[in-house]
Formats: C-alpha cells, structure tokens, sequence
C-alpha cells in the first residue's frame, strides 16, 4: 500500500498535526480501583519534517481535515523524538 509504515503510525489508534509536530496517540480504557473508566493516551510527539510531512500527507490526503484531531483522555503521557 505505502510501502514501509512510518513509525508515527505503528501502533497508533490516532495520528493528527500541529504546527510542530505530528502526533502518535495510542488509547486505553482501563478500571480504576474504584470501578472507573480512565482513558490513557500514551502520545508521542515527532518532530516535523520534510520527509514526515510527505508521509503523513500520502496517507492522510483522503481526510476531510488532512491535520487531523486529538482524541480527548482523562489522562496522557509525552514522549518527543526528534
């Protein structure tokens, strides 16, 4: 299809852009001790370039917002690559 899968979208439930970065969130629902539905978004931040940008624009040139949009979560975690 695209060839070698960008590693912004192995394993990611959502891919969207900002003006600096484009975005892997990977979502989990679990249970809290108490009985409660958390919603964890672990995300990673790639730094934009050419390159990536090239990538992202073939593979989301269908979406009606070619940027995309975060899925809300009670709770994240951030990691930045380069």
């Amino acid at each position: 299809m695209f060839g070698n899968i960008p590693d912004f979208c192995e394993d990611a439930v959502n891919v969207y852009r900002t003006k600096r970065y484009i975005v892997k969130q990977d979502i989990s629902i679990e249970l809290n001790d108490r009985g409660e539905t958390i919603t964890y978004s672990s995300d990673v931040f790639y730094e934009r370039t050419k390159a990536r940008d090239k990538q992202y624009e073939n593979i989301f040139a269908d979406r009606k917002f070619v940027n995309g949009k975060r899925l809300p979560s009670t709770s994240y975690s951030r990691r930045y690559i380069k």
